[in-house]
């Protein structure tokens, strides 16, 4: 069973040429601001060494005993790890620039690379000093790790403390986040340990001010880190607090109604107050935090499967665990907390006036809302609008008949593509093909003209991967593909 929500609107429209100039506009404006974003982020940490080298630092790396190496070492990989330690907060506090510049996804897959590079920095940091302060001392390196430690804590060092637990918080957060143990742990779990990054952030400030020599006594110096952590605690209270709350409250959302799916699958429809001037688009997600037993205490990122119509707005979700799950109890009057629009997989995006939609699974929620704002634009044509919709059998394909609706009532075509999964492959058996680069053929085959086409994506990772692999080789160029990869 499914709900339409919005009426679908068709117009017919004069042809236009092949290309949708406004989206080549924005892609240009998203390259140049990725480039100013990179090259302001590279400045702040090649200035931050460039200063430690300049007050002293270059003599203490390369100057003085060995133990004033160490610790010059660990002054210099202390003060590089906290920079990309911040600019890890940046990139998760949601930023609306960075959002529409890189998408969420990607966003957030820097802040796992940068986690790769700053957390061991901050480990070299605080073995670089240990070793450095103990051989000032006289003592052995073995004897060090287990001396000077606890003479740290016990007062030589002013806010050691606060210093030795923001590590360890951060070497929780970081053990709990490789993908092994997030696959083991509850996202309500995981999320309230990465919730402590915060914690751990604030319990490094003290330390810095007060002991750091590259900072302490440095008023220039330290207006400049202060200003750092000010922007960066800003950014994620007004962004991840701030902004979150006043939607909810201004919008004041509610349950409507809960619509079985299929088998493990529900859609919730919400309604609210001035929902038209809520900046969301088809293809977004958000946060959701559904006030009522069991589900208030974590929001979870789910997409729009309509296009919004400023008076519902409806997500689509596939039974993947207790909080999911629940989702089928909802009562209607449940109250909704939500953060967002989030996410880059809109039609902002296109370049092209046609457009190729790719789905597999319940990838198709953010595709069915883009289907249905295509469907309904003056501007599509006949032709210009094409759905491959992946199912391993006809009891996975969810909203089908939605998008048939669509496809009768517009020019939308829609091609399902059903068989068990092929090893290598993205496409059901009776498609897949076992000689190289045969895939990419029976993509051109399945869809004339490809390469004149926007390609969205979204699937699972590893499919969409192998779609990306033909659509590549089928030569659509990189900056015509879309995806957004959804995780936590």
């Amino acid at each position: 069973m499914s709900t339409v929500i919005g009426p679908v609107r068709h117009t017919d429209a004069r042809r236009t040429s092949g290309t949708h100039a406004p989206g080549q506009e924005r892609a240009r404006a998203r390259r140049r601001a990725a480039d100013v974003l990179e090259v302001i982020a590279v400045t702040v940490v090649v200035a931050t060494a460039v200063l430690f080298l300049l007050d002293g630092g270059s003599s203490a790396l390369t100057g003085g005993t060995a133990a004033d190496r160490l610790v010059g070492l660990g002054r210099l990989t202390g003060l590089v790890g906290t920079v990309l330690l911040l600019l890890q907060l940046l990139l998760a506090a949601r930023l609306p620039w960075v959002d529409r510049t890189y998408g969420h996804d990607r966003a957030l897959v820097a802040h796992r690379r940068l986690s790769r590079v700053a957390l061991p920095l901050l480990l070299a940091h605080a073995g670089a000093l240990v070793l450095g302060y103990g051989a000032r001392s006289g003592i052995s390196p073995a004897l060090a790790w287990l001396v000077e430690p606890v003479r740290m804590l016990g007062g030589a060092v002013p806010d050691m403390l606060t210093a030795f637990v923001a590590l360890g918080v951060l070497v929780v957060v970081a053990v709990t986040s490789v993908n092994a143990a997030r696959r083991r742990t509850r996202h309500e779990t995981w999320h309230l340990v990465h919730f402590t990054a915060y914690a751990g952030v604030a319990l490094s400030l003290p330390h810095q001010l007060s002991t750091g020599t590259d900072i302490a006594g440095h008023p220039v110096t330290r207006a400049f880190w202060l200003a750092l952590y000010v922007a960066t605690a800003g950014a994620v209270v007004v962004f991840r607090v701030l902004v979150p709350l006043w939607r909810s409250l201004r919008h004041q959302l509610v349950v409507e109604q809960v619509v079985p799916e299929g088998p493990g699958v529900v859609s919730v429809v919400v309604r609210g107050r001035l929902l038209n001037r809520l900046p969301v688009r088809a293809g977004q997600f958000m946060h959701w935090r559904f006030l009522t037993r069991g589900l208030w205490a974590a929001a979870h990122p789910w997409s729009l499967s309509a296009a919004p119509d400023g008076r519902r707005l409806r997500l689509t979700v596939r039974d993947l665990g207790d909080h999911s799950r629940r989702l089928m109890e909802l009562q209607p009057g449940t109250r909704v907390v939500i953060e967002g629009p989030y996410g880059a997989f809109t039609t902002a995006r296109r370049t092209q006036q046609r457009v190729l939609l790719i789905a597999a699974g319940i990838g198709i929620t953010p595709v069915r809302a883009i289907v249905e704002e295509l469907a309904g634009a003056p501007s599509t044509r006949p032709g210009d609008v094409t759905v491959l919709y992946r199912g391993n059998d006809e009891r996975s394909l969810v909203l089908v008949d939605e998008l048939h609706h669509l496809a009768a009532t517009s020019d939308v075509r829609v091609e399902t593509l059903v068989g068990p999964p092929v090893p290598g492959s993205w496409l059901p058996p009776h498609l897949a093909r076992r000689e190289r680069r045969a895939d990419a053929a029976t993509l051109r085959r399945l869809v004339p003209h490809l390469r004149d086409h926007d390609v969205y994506l979204c699937g699972p990772p590893a499919w969409m991967s192998l779609v990306r692999r033909d659509l590549t080789q089928a030569g659509v160029p990189a900056s015509q593909v879309h995806d957004e990869r959804f995780g936590w």
